[in-house]
């Protein structure tokens, strides 16, 4: 073990001991008579800038309750909750934030309030007397079953809902280092809204668009200017209660049950039967992952076949198939393949794959390829859990401009292979602590990671929190250890964060020789609400070390409605 990692380990072994033993203590009891207790969920389904998460009402989630969610391979991500049931919460994701997999763990801090104690002596209640039924049913025929007649609203006399939010953002950055004299700014503004109802039919109608404007200024070349508008949603779609026998989606959208296949311009059917199983399919045309989402070069049909056990999805099964042309020549026939398994309350496994099916017309790829693999499996106690990840992934042979400079033998030999290790340990509500481990290996060459994370909430008081993250990296290009470490509190309304990273690494495969070099940068940044529907937060970023002097504003706002 080399110096750097042996410091690291030695750090890591001294915060976790300092920190552990004052937060091993009996949490107190917040004011209010509530308990505060960490909540474990799983994502269960991703789309259109949202998460849907395996945990609801029932567990304490609300509207408004933080998750943090631990996607594989990547930082920490902080959803806010929009809309709960039950069993099940719907968050909301940052935007320009990538979709964390299908089964990516994450935790919610909720408080639970106990129910006042009742006084044994006090007397019951006296139950006032009814009054006389004012509804009448009509006669029933011998042979009419049990439940009928039921009585529900028509369309035209169900209230309309609107849900949605709009948005800005914006970012500058001046890059100073190694004699660079250049400046970035990007400029966002965007709209995400869902309305049900509003032209009494029962109708839910969905909208996603924004505009954004890049500029880059550079000392050494001429400036340029890139506006770009877009729509990401615009959808109608009728019988989307879960016990409506038929529903149908029109417009640009996501597959509810093939999210796989992408943003699709067309239509979509499902017949749900009993028992838990639908079937379906849809046609159109599929926009082009690229800003301008430019559509009508690719057109195609998928069908499905879902089935879900219970609400719970304690075990749950979709097979798909899709079928494309690129601009008038067959191009991509592909086979979808998703399961889930719930055996126990705390165990949870997952498996989705994708098949290319190659024939006469494709010349790099034949037969059957499996392009792409995930399987997980995660089991969560009430005070530590582990997870295992798998992944393979190849490059699929396509007419379609799906990537940009996609060189012949990166499809006929290139492989990423993945496999991901992940566990955790929460001695108190307080505290939390969480490894990784991470190995990878594609055509050229193979990586490894490592990673402690610590969250201490209260250190300061009840709404700190302090988090730390310790690593270890090696790839192809680059090695090294790093650190990061972030405290968040707030006065009254106003949350504050103040964070500083550090990374050492080495460039490899360099014509001069390897080199070592040092990144650190320091953050600051403010959240506060707008109004009862509004947020606004402040960032400011800092970078420094070799070679490096750049200086970041960015802020971000929303309004929901």
């Amino acid at each position: 073990m080399n110096s750097e990692s042996s410091l690291l380990a030695a750090v890591a072994f001294v915060v976790v001991a300092v920190i552990a033993a004052p937060a091993s203590a009996q949490a107190p009891t917040p004011a209010g008579g509530g308990q505060e207790r960490v909540v474990q969920v799983t994502v269960t389904s991703v789309g259109d800038h949202s998460v849907y998460l395996d945990r609801g009402r029932d567990a304490g989630l609300q509207p408004g309750t933080l998750v943090r969610l631990f996607a594989p391979g990547a930082g920490d991500l902080e959803v806010e909750v929009r809309s709960v049931s039950s069993t099940s919460a719907r968050a909301e994701l940052p935007p320009g934030v990538s979709f964390p997999p299908v089964g990516t763990r994450g935790e919610a801090q909720v408080t639970v309030v106990a129910p006042p104690a009742k006084s044994a002596a006090a007397p019951p209640p006296a139950v006032p007397a009814h009054p006389p039924w004012s509804r009448r049913e009509d006669p029933r025929a011998p042979d009419q079953p049990l439940l009928v007649p039921t009585y529900g609203q028509r369309p035209e006399d169900r209230p309309a809902t609107l849900d949605g939010r709009l948005f800005a953002s914006g970012q500058w950055t001046h890059d100073g280092g190694a004699n660079r004299q250049s400046d970035y700014l990007l400029l966002r503004a965007g709209v995400r809204a869902d309305a049900t109802n509003y032209f009494g039919v029962a109708e839910r109608v969905r909208f996603a668009g924004e505009f954004d404007d890049r500029r880059t200024m550079l000392t050494d070349a001429p400036d340029d200017n890139d506006s770009n508008g877009r729509i990401d949603l615009a959808s109608v779609a009728f019988g989307t209660e879960a016990w409506a026998p038929v529903g149908v989606e029109v417009g640009r959208m996501y597959s509810q049950y093939l999210p796989e296949i992408g943003l699709l311009d067309g239509a979509e059917v499902v017949l749900r039967m009993q028992g838990g199983y639908r079937m379906g399919g849809g046609i159109g045309s599929y926009p082009l992952p690229f800003p301008s989402r430019d559509t009508g070069e690719d057109v195609g049909a998928h069908l499905f076949f879902d089935y879900t056990a219970d609400q719970r999805r304690s075990f749950a099964y979709t097979v798909g198939a899709q079928k494309t042309w690129h601009q008038g020549s067959a191009d991509r026939d592909l086979l979808l393949l998703r399961s889930e398994w719930r055996p126990a309350a705390q165990v949870w496994l997952l498996g989705s794959a994708k098949v290319d099916l190659y024939g006469s017309g494709d010349t790099l790829k034949n037969g059957a390829d499996l392009t792409e693999l995930l399987l997980q499996a995660r089991w969560d106690g009430r005070a530590a859990g582990t997870g295992v990840v798998l992944s393979h992934f190849t490059w699929p042979e396509l007419r379609r401009a799906e990537y940009q400079f996609l060189p012949a033998d990166l499809i006929t030999d290139g492989y990423v292979d993945r496999a991901s290790w992940n566990g955790a340990w929460r001695p108190s509500n307080h505290l939390s602590l969480r490894l990784r481990a991470d190995l990878w290996r594609d055509q050229d060459r193979d990586g490894t990671g490592y990673g402690l994370d610590t969250d201490w909430r209260g250190p300061f008081g009840d709404r700190s929190a302090l988090s730390l993250s310790l690593f270890q990296s090696e790839g192809g290009f680059t090695t090294g250890p790093g650190a990061r470490v972030l405290l968040r509190d707030r006065v009254g309304s106003v949350s504050w964060r103040v964070g500083y990273r550090w990374h050492r690494y080495e460039l490899r495969d360099l014509v001069t020789g390897p080199e070592t070099l040092t990144r650190q940068s320091a953050e600051v940044g403010l959240s506060m609400p707008i109004g009862v529907s509004g947020d606004l937060d402040f960032s400011c970023e800092r970078w420094f070390g070799d070679g490096e002097n750049s200086t970041s504003l960015g802020f971000y706002m929303q309004w929901r409605f």
